[in-house]
């Protein structure tokens, strides 16, 4: 039976991921999403898609997103007819990953990061809206959408779409959860976006671990980034911490999960916003946890407090999680510079430059003169486990 599973699902692989030959660790990736469990697909395909894009093969992460995003928006969609869908889910397929909100909404920032990439900014600004939405929602209940990046990257959109209606409305709203942030002026047509860290790990805790609770991710040191082009040093904004999104909803940290239903801290005071000691970049947070600014030094840790009696626990926590996330996201746009190439550099909390992290990228322009440039810290392969 388990053979005949896998066959099915090989078959059911997009055309250009089966197709193609591709490197070994996403040859291994791509083959995971047929061998493992039939529950595990979506989670599979994400993170096959992740690893496709770090790789450079964009058709076949564009691919692998769209799967997942068709798998996710079958449960988590705004209407009666997913509404419904949930119902039976939670009932009878609750075991089948499909993502926290934090995950679903990183799932369509991914997929508008490749719509930017071929040039198509509308939907790469459906993308976005989509992902949004999904931050605020979250089970049966409604959340405010706090995912500045996704609100950013909504407005860059339709900034350099001319919509400039449109792109105030957002960068209004943004300038509600990251008071300071520096907005794009109107000659600016290059977006930087560079990720650092390790993903939030979801871990079990509670008798019979029964409860969900978040960690950052682990064994990493890079905390800020700045880059070198046309001769200038320019720092990267932290525009958003996937830890924090992961261990809030709607700005209101969160103890633990248990069975879909968030506990949420009875306070925030003690509670340290998930940004490095780095001075420069200190209030990135200081909205959602209701502080006007300030240097936030440690991490959030997110501790499950419940105790239950043996008899009343169902099932164990649900603790897969998306591994080759980043732990935060780095932004900057600027008029496109005269130089393709660009130097990243990637500091520690004391300001300190990583050296083995050094990189040169690309900037990719389109036929309307609109430029991305994309990196991440660390390869997709460089993870945590559960």
């Amino acid at each position: 039976m388990r053979h005949y599973l896998t066959a099915l699902l090989l078959a059911m692989l997009p055309a250009a991921v089966s197709a193609t030959a591709l490197p070994a660790p996403l040859t291994k990736a791509v083959q995971r999403i047929a061998s493992d469990e039939p529950n595990n697909r979506v989670l599979n395909q994400l993170q096959a898609a992740t690893l496709a894009l770090d790789m450079g093969y964009r058709e076949q992460a564009g691919e692998l997103f769209d799967a997942a995003l068709n798998a996710i928006g079958s449960v988590y969609a705004n209407s009666e007819q997913a509404a419904r869908a949930r119902s039976l889910w939670y009932d009878e397929g609750a075991k089948d990953f499909k993502g926290e909100p934090y995950e679903r909404a990183m799932a369509f920032y991914y997929r508008g990061l490749l719509d930017m990439y071929a040039g198509d900014y509308e939907n790469a600004r459906a993308s976005y809206k989509s992902g949004l939405l999904q931050d605020a929602f979250a089970e049966e209940e409604q959340h405010r959408a706090d995912f500045a990046l996704l609100m950013f990257l909504e407005a860059w959109s339709s900034h350099v779409l001319g919509a400039q209606g449109l792109a105030g409305e957002r960068f209004e709203e943004l300038l509600s959860f990251r008071p300071g942030f520096k907005l794009p002026d109107a000659s600016h047509r290059l977006l930087v976006m560079v990720e650092t860290g390790k993903a939030p790990r979801k871990l079990q805790d509670g008798i019979g671990g029964n409860i969900l609770v978040y960690r950052p991710g682990k064994r990493f040191r890079e905390e800020a980034v700045r880059v070198r082009v046309d001769g200038r040093t320019l720092d990267l904004n932290p525009i958003e911490s996937i830890f924090w999104q992961a261990s809030s909803r709607g700005g209101r940290p969160i103890d633990s999960i248990l069975e879909g239903q968030v506990q949420f801290k009875q306070t925030t005071q003690n509670v340290s916003a998930d940004v490095s000691g780095v001075a420069a970049h200190a209030t990135m947070l200081a909205p959602a946890l209701g502080a006007a600014g300030g240097v936030f030094a440690g991490v959030a840790a997110v501790a499950g407090v419940a105790t239950l009696a043996t008899s009343q626990v169902k099932a164990r926590a649900d603790h897969r999680f998306w591994n080759n996330l980043p732990d935060k996201v780095h932004v900057l746009t600027l008029p496109m510079p005269a130089a393709r190439q660009v130097q990243i550099e990637f500091l520690d909390a004391s300001g300190v430059v990583i050296a083995e992290l050094t990189q040169t990228a690309s900037i990719e322009v389109d036929g309307a003169g609109r430029g991305v440039l994309w990196a991440r810290a660390r390869p997709a392969t460089d993870v945590d486990r559960p």
